[in-house]
């Protein structure tokens, strides 16, 4: 009997190593750091991939709320490094309690942005906050990476933006 339970666990062993390392060759390895473009409007930015975070957050600046179809929506810029801006309108699909280190909890408007990091691009929700005294203007959060990426804490720019307009 202790033989048996012994070959049934090494077997589960065996099956999870053998699960877990095909589930990591599907995924796209990419730094802590990456180049992401949002579309349409074709704007780069130096992304800081965070499997600490949730949501994805993005800096939005000059933000002005209104309603239209009586729907909240947002109009807001988006700077890179560059100086290159853009003014997007989005609708404000919820908002989202953010839990921050040391400060108090911070209410966020979301709206959906469509995201391109290596060859990965998705539509996701995306917080809005003023991130221009953080040194990346855009944070990757769990929910982009989630399937699609795995992060190399070591590197940085594994990836180059290819997804098409």
């Amino acid at each position: 009997m202790k033989y048996r339970n012994c070959f049934y666990m090494n077997s589960f062993v065996l099956l999870f190593f053998i699960c877990t390392q095909s589930i990591a060759a599907e995924l796209t390895t990419a730094g802590w750091i990456e180049e992401a473009v949002i579309f349409p409007q074709g704007i780069h930015f130096h992304a800081k991939l965070d499997t600490g975070a949730e949501t994805t957050s993005i800096n939005a600046t000059d933000t002005e709320f209104f309603e239209r179809d009586n729907r909240r929506w947002a109009r807001f810029n988006l700077s890179n490094r560059k100086n290159e801006t853009v003014t997007i309108e989005a609708k404000i699909i919820r908002e989202a309690t953010i839990k921050r280190h040391y400060e108090k909890s911070q209410v966020r408007p979301v709206i959906m942005l469509d995201i391109c990091i290596g060859d990965v691009r998705k539509t996701e929700e995306v917080n809005l906050v003023d991130r221009s005294k953080l040194r990346y203007q855009l944070l990757i959060g769990r929910n982009f990476l989630k399937g699609d990426l795995a992060i190399d804490s070591g590197s940085t720019y594994l990836l180059s933006p290819g997804c098409p307009r």
